[in-house]
């Protein structure tokens, strides 16, 4: 079998993938159906031997950067490639720490980054479960199928946290804000089954 090999393709704009194929042209038709382009519409399709070893593929971020690519950081948003020179450290951390660094695909431009998003990440899950818990508990017999945290925390002066819940008798979910006390958005169409099962609700258009 002939070896799989690296290769680079690039549509001109914004738009980069990198394609393991046995030739170029494998490479150039696989690459530009990724990035939504035409075969003549692709800028170039190169060989990058550096590549060939992370076959078939995914290849890590850190070694996309060190080819030249560029990422935003998955928190804060700033530009993160080889030289770094655009990052803005935050304050409350040192400054020397800035680089590169990856967790799975996602790629931060400090450990103190990654490191806050992942405890914004646990924050939320945790906000969640406890809205889920919250409505459940409000509405006995209700199911929560999914929630809406808008920050990493409960805010009901935000008035963006959501749940979407069945209850026993409606035929279409019901939506709580969070801060709302014991009300809830219900279909008129499940109004009456509302009422019977918990003596409330508010109407809106089925």
């Amino acid at each position: 079998m002939k070896p799989i090999k690296a290769y680079e393709v690039y549509d001109g704009g914004d738009n980069w993938t990198i394609v393991f194929a046995t030739n170029s042209a494998t490479a150039r038709r696989e690459g530009a159906g990724e990035i939504g382009c035409e075969w003549e519409d692709v800028d170039h399709c190169r060989r990058k031997p550096a590549l060939d070893q992370y076959a078939p593929g995914p290849v890590p971020p850190l070694a996309l950067i060190e080819q030249g690519w560029w990422y935003e950081c998955g928190h804060c948003g700033c530009r993160v490639d080889e030289d770094m020179d655009d990052a803005e450290p935050d304050p409350h951390f040192d400054a020397s720490e800035i680089g590169a660094v990856a967790v799975g695909q996602i790629v931060y431009c400090s450990h103190s980054c990654a490191a806050m998003e992942l405890a914004e990440k646990r924050s939320r899950k945790v906000a969640q479960s406890a809205l889920i818990e919250l409505v459940e508990t409000k509405f006995p017999g209700s199911t929560v199928t999914h929630v809406n945290v808008y920050g990493h925390h409960l805010d009901a002066k935000q008035g963006h946290d959501l749940a979407y819940f069945t209850f026993p008798g409606g035929q279409h979910h019901a939506t709580y804000k969070f801060g709302e006390g014991d009300s809830a958005w219900v279909s008129q169409c499940d109004q009456d089954a509302f009422r019977a099962a918990y003596r409330g609700g508010e109407e809106s258009p089925c």
